[in-house]
This record gives C-alpha cells, structure tokens and sequence, in this order.
C-alpha cells in the first residue's frame, strides 16, 4: 500500500483546469521530485495534498486513509517551504520544538525530541541562536528538523532550496536528502529546478498542462519520447560511477574519457557510488554528482 497515493485529482480555477485527472503513489520511504516548468500546476498539487486548497474531484490518501475532510495538521504531513518559514524572534530550539509544543507534548518529550533533532541536522551549540545568526543551510535544517520532529508520515518540500546561494546549493540538497534518508520518511520534493530534481531524487514525476506527462528515474527521462520532456529535461546523466581518492584523501568520480570530477558529498568514501550529470551543451568538466544510491 503507497503511503502517499494521489488518484484522478482535478483542480479549476475560472473555469481553467489547473489539475486535469493527476495520479501516482509513493512507497514507504520513497524520495520523489515533482518536476515542471512553471503554471504547470505543482503548487496547485502541493496546496492540495496539505490541505489548502480542495479538490474538486480525485481523492488523496496518506498510509491508506482518505484525507480530504482532515485538516491539514491531522493529515500527519511535515513542510519545508522555500522561505524555510521559521520563527524569527524564537530560538533554534524553540522553532524546532514548535510543532511538539502546538499539540500539547510533555515539556520533556519536546526536550529530548528537540536534542535529537539537534544531533540529526548537525546544530548542537546553536540550539539558542536566532534564525537571522545563522547560514541559509543552517536556516534550512532547521526547517526540516521543525519539519521532522512531529514524526510526519509524509513530507512535503515546496521548492525548498529556491533561496539557498547557487554555491552552496548542491551541497544543502545531497544534506537534506541524506537526513531524510536516514529518517526513512515518504518524501515529495516540488520544483521547477531540474538540476534539484537529479540531485534529490530518484524518481520524478513531470507536470505539465496539469498532467504527469511521464514517471520514472532520471536516466529514463533522458530518453522519454515525449516532445515536451525532449525539450524541458536539459540534463545527460552519465553512468553509475565509482568514487575514488587522490592522496590527500579528497573524493572523486572517473568519467569515460579520464574526465576527474570532483566530488563534494559529506561522508562520502572511496568505492561507493555516485551518478554524474552535465547541462547539455556545458564545457568539459562541469558536472555535478550525487550520491548513487536508490532511493
């Protein structure tokens, strides 16, 4: 049974059909990216699985249960938004621990949930700094610890890495999706950024018009037929390689060729795998991996 199943959702705003009969489903554990250009109907889908915005015909169920009449605190959904939303005048600890406090928890249950969500996003010493004394990463994991610490069965990320600094993108992302990994929660990442896509996930669904145009892993993607994946999908995924170490103990991936790719994933050791990606069209070298496992 799919924790997260959407079936035949439609949505009409004036009279336009913003959604028009969208369906999948996400197993348990599963990392998935909506992907799609803008308008194509993504927020409308995200709005509607929280809870904002009701459908006018389709159901959503989370864990096999009908929520369309629950409320978007009861539908047991977790949310990073792209502003990271938090609270700027409470402290690390106290943003993360908010959800917990909301729904009546035990000061020493939101406590000991608060430390290890702390442990989990990598911020102990920061626990009474304010969101404005922190980096945009650490702004985001605070996001996703908030986000997590209430033990959603499903979480849903609205373009969760659209404010982070080009440079420290892709870091962030392969972060977050090692933390959410390890937590082994249903996750659904909605973007327009396809690069983001690659990067978290290894399934994408493409949105377009209002319908999956297409679903599968990002290799399948590059050789869908349809006109409009040919045109939208700007990525030529490479195949799996094998990590390697200069010396100096630093990572990298081999292209064919000989190409060395540098590789910038925490933890990451000699012999796993990784998947590379270059934009179609850039130089010789500009690429960027992401870990190779099966999500």
């Amino acid at each position: 049974m799919p924790t997260l199943e959407v079936r035949g959702l439609k949505k009409s705003f004036n009279g336009h059909g913003v959604l028009r009969d969208v369906s999948f489903g996400l197993k348990d554990g599963e990392l998935a990216a909506v992907l799609g250009p803008s308008g194509g109907g993504k927020t409308t889908l995200f709005r509607c699985i929280l809870g904002e915005l009701e459908p006018d015909a389709g159901e959503i169920y989370v864990d096999g249960q009908e929520v369309e009449r629950l409320p978007t605190e009861r539908r047991g959904i977790g949310v990073v938004y792209q502003s990271f939303a938090l609270f700027p005048h409470l402290t690390v600890a106290d943003n993360i621990g908010y959800g917990l406090r909301a729904r009546r928890e035990p000061r020493e249950v939101v406590q000991d949930r608060v430390a290890e969500m702390l442990d989990l996003v990598q911020l102990e010493g920061k626990e009474d700094r304010r969101p404005h004394e922190l980096s945009g990463g650490e702004r985001q994991r605070v996001a996703l610890a908030r986000a997590l610490a209430v033990n959603p069965k499903i979480l849903l990320l609205d373009e969760a890495f659209a404010s982070l600094d080009a440079t420290m993108r892709g870091q962030v992302v392969e972060e977050v999706r090692s933390i959410v990994t390890k937590q082994k929660v249903t996750t659904l990442f909605v973007t327009h950024d396809q690069e983001e896509a690659f990067l978290f996930a290894r399934r994408l669904i493409v949105l377009n018009n209002g319908l999956v145009v297409a679903s599968g892993t990002p290799e399948t993607m590059m050789t869908h037929p349809d006109p409009f994946i040919q045109d939208f999908v700007k990525m030529i995924l490479f195949t799996e390689a094998t990590v390697e170490m200069t010396p100096g103990g630093s990572p990298y991936a081999v292209l064919d060729g000989g190409t060395r790719i540098p590789v910038h994933i925490p933890g990451l050791r000699g012999g796993e795998k990784v998947h590379v990606m270059v934009k179609k069209g850039a130089r010789s070298g500009s690429a960027e991996v992401f870990h190779g496992d099966a999500a």
